[in-house]
């Protein structure tokens, strides 16, 4: 199998909210549930005093856990933050000394690759790499809807890896580029809060259109509008548009040679562990099954972006797309 699976602490974001695990007790449930041998960790969400003042203690709690777990680390996830003053966006060298630590601490942990952000200069990038490659830490630049594998922002972060040529940048696919379908879910929650049937329908006329998101979803608010729709449903429509890509699945192997990680994003599985009715896993995962070599995804659950925690459990969640990739890759 070219693709080891494993699953992000970020799938279980309802949980460590409602405070029901600590990190080295989700990372035993993990374990328990036998959802690795991946093990991937969001920096600033899991780690309290992210990233220049962790306590040694967590880390080494955090590290015995992944140990009796017998979990492989393979993504921290940082950020780059860039407009954390709304007032004066990140120069360069800010930029460079905000990201600095975080790759450190990644190498400190033994993560082998960092989750980076589409906003990062090819100045930036070029100032990263020594960094990057004397932590032995690999950064992949999340492709993340609204973006794919050759929209212009990821072309031009393309051009910049082809001039400066590390193996220590490169990218990490995130399959919400590429979704066939709305999340049921999500449109079950936007009926709930008072959209009609109709504006289900306007939706989706809307989202399958031609267009930058923004104009989409301009379009769609204006005649939901018009039609009478409530204006809350409408306002949280607008995720729909940003989170929601429609590249086409294939374009992943574009960027193939460069992938270092991959999000596997999904909503929802259904029962038989089969197939995912908004991401279609089966055009997906053949293009990165053909790398020659192996590649770590993280099943990354997003439905709390509308689902609470005492409404879906996530692990479950992820169980079933772990089941629904090993019924894929082995047919």
């Amino acid at each position: 199998m070219s693709i080891m699976l494993g699953t992000t602490i970020y799938s279980m974001t309802n949980e460590w909210l409602a405070g029901q695990f600590t990190l080295p007790q989700l990372i035993d449930e993990v374990g328990r549930r036998k959802l690795g041998p991946g093990l991937e960790l969001i920096g600033f969400q899991n780690l309290r005093g992210f990233p220049n003042k962790v306590d040694k203690q967590d880390l080494k709690v955090f590290l015995d856990a992944v140990e009796r777990n017998e979990l492989t680390l393979t993504s921290l996830a940082g950020n780059a933050d860039i407009a954390l003053n709304p007032a004066k966006w990140m120069d360069t060298d800010q930029s460079v000394e905000y990201m600095r630590p975080q790759i450190e601490m990644a190498g400190e942990l033994g993560f082998p690759v960092m989750r980076i952000q589409i906003g990062l200069t090819p100045e930036v990038l070029t100032k990263l790499e020594p960094i990057a490659a004397k932590a032995k830490v690999k950064l992949g630049m999340e492709v993340h809807a609204p973006e794919g594998p050759n929209t212009p922002k990821v072309l031009a972060t393309r051009e910049v890896y082809e001039k400066i040529d590390s193996e220590y940048l490169g990218f990490v696919p995130d399959f919400s580029s590429c979704m066939r379908a709305i999340p049921p879910g999500m449109m079950d929650k936007l009926g709930q809060v008072g959209l009609s049937e109709a504006g289900k329908q306007l939706i989706n006329q809307h989202w399958e259109s031609d267009g930058h998101p923004f104009q989409r979803y301009m379009a769609f608010a204006e005649q939901a509008r018009a039609q009478g729709e409530p204006e809350l449903p409408i306002s949280q429509a607008k995720l729909i548009f940003t989170m929601f890509g429609r590249q086409q699945p294939e374009e992943w192997a574009d960027i193939l040679d460069r992938t270092v990680h991959i999000h596997g994003k999904f909503y929802e599985v259904n029962e038989e562990c089969t197939d995912s009715p908004s991401i279609d896993y089966h055009r997906i995962l053949p293009v990165f099954a053909k790398a020659g070599r192996t590649i770590s995804m993280s099943s990354e659950w997003e439905g709390h972006a509308f689902w609470d925690a005492d409404e879906v459990c996530a692990f479950e969640m992820v169980r079933r797309h772990h089941r629904m990739c090993e019924h894929i890759l082995n047919k």
